[in-house]
């Protein structure tokens, strides 16, 4: 479940870098918009009570065939400011390409105007094919949405994953045992890691434990060298692997009421 996780927070990670570089490539006043449909775009007021005759709007061409409609002014969300906010509406007959529209306030000296690229395109296709998004292009997902989607999901996983591995080394810690989560073969040793929490019944150095197979079955014995942050390496006392999954005896055996290896109980 972990490697589910994983993916899904990579899908989401790829997704979000792809949509911010498509938005980066294609900029913010370059709109896309189908033939017969409209988009709303918004900016910032040069003026400060402005009313509809202070709105000033040309399109490039002048024979474009587009329309700009004026919705309303209004205080903008973040510092207060005032903001206009319009449409950009595009003739049921107009030809795809590109356009420009200009948008000023009247009187309003050194107040630059809002210049805007408008790319018209004959069917939803059309869009497609042009956007500056892969995932867009290939797949017709919006990135920002897959990235949310995903991100959420592999999140979820990732949570889960955490509560049920603390949930498994629990209850193996109860049973007095451990996993094996890395092995490797060293100066012509052969070394296992486990996890151990600090207790009564916690391997010395030079302690002897058993090793197991996932099944439960002896795959031989091992010998505690170290203890760091939890972490126990342990020395294989044969040259036999350890398969994914075996675990190590960390409770010492009972041999006639006493431990094997001599530590007190």
């Amino acid at each position: 479940m972990g490697y589910i996780s994983g993916f899904f927070l990579l899908v989401a990670l790829v997704s979000l870098f792809d949509g911010l570089t498509a938005e980066m490539r294609q900029g913010a006043t370059t709109l896309d918009l189908l033939r017969d449909g409209e988009i709303v775009i918004s900016g910032p007021s040069a003026l400060k009570n402005p009313v509809t005759s202070d709105l000033g709007h040309a399109f490039s061409p002048k024979d474009a065939p587009l329309q700009f409609e004026l919705d309303g002014f209004y205080t903008g969300y973040w510092f207060g400011n005032g903001m206009w906010r319009g449409k950009i509406m595009s003739n049921r007959d107009a030809e795809p390409g590109e356009y420009h529209l200009r948008v000023f306030f009247k009187g309003a000296a050194g107040q630059g105007a809002q210049n805007y690229d408008l790319r018209v395109f004959e069917d939803a296709a059309g869009m497609r094919a042009a956007s500056f998004s892969h995932i867009r292009r290939y797949l017709d997902l919006n990135p920002f949405i897959l990235a949310a989607i995903t991100g959420i999901f592999g999140f979820m996983l990732g949570v889960a994953t955490y509560c049920f591995g603390r949930r498994y080394l629990s209850f193996l810690g109860q049973l007095g045992l451990s996993e094996i989560y890395h092995s490797k073969r060293h100066d012509g040793q052969y070394f296992v890691y486990c996890l151990v929490n600090p207790g009564p019944f916690t391997p010395k150095p030079g302690n002897v434990r058993m090793v197991l197979a996932p099944d439960g079955t002896q795959i031989g014995e091992a010998r505690a060298e170290k203890l760091h942050k939890n972490k126990l390496m342990l020395t294989m006392l044969d040259d036999s692997g350890v398969p994914p999954g075996s675990l190590v005896c960390i409770a010492p055996p009972m041999v006639h009421g006493t431990k094997a290896d001599g530590e007190k109980e």
